[in-house]
């Protein structure tokens, strides 16, 4: 299967679990969490596994740090970033935020949150608030200030 055609899929598959539950744990297909969710799509499609090899207590954290694909990271103190790095298909992660915090907390050394990128500053992710849904980067700075990294796990994947 050629590298757009798969990057394709990743998105048909994704967007047609849009509205799905969120829960805790879960990696689908009735239900998810937000790396579950990105899990189940990359595992459905290219049968891998995004946690292998990966390190640190969440599971957003091992696909983030795990060998497949190629990591971009962002500058976190800067609000435009440059969303013309990431191809459509792509992993995104965002900082963790407590509850307290207004802004997110760039101590953070690891992601709390992931979603797929779709193209057109869009991306879909699952959370507690939403289920599975789309937001917009441009139009909600919540996420933008959050995006740490995106990571390319297709054009890796064929080579």
């Amino acid at each position: 299967m050629e590298e757009e055609l798969l990057r394709e899929k990743i998105i048909n598959l994704a967007t047609y679990h849009k509205g799905k539950s969120y829960e805790h744990g879960m990696h689908g297909p009735l239900s998810f969490d937000c790396a579950g969710f990105v899990w189940y799509v990359y595992d459905e499609l290219l049968h891998i596994n995004l946690y292998k090899d990966g390190y640190g207590r969440s599971t957003t954290t091992m696909m983030m740090t795990s060998n497949y694909g190629k990591i971009t990271l962002f500058d976190e103190n800067i609000l435009n970033k440059d969303l013309s790095l990431i191809r459509q298909g792509d992993i995104l992660f965002f900082h963790r935020q407590s509850l307290k915090e207004k802004e997110p907390s760039h101590n953070n050394k690891y992601p709390g949150h992931c979603g797929i990128y779709l193209g057109n500053n869009k991306f879909i992710h699952c959370t507690k608030k939403n289920n599975v849904h789309v937001t917009d980067l441009e139009e909600d700075e919540y996420w933008q200030k959050k995006l740490v990294a995106s990571k390319d796990v297709i054009s890796n994947y064929y080579k």
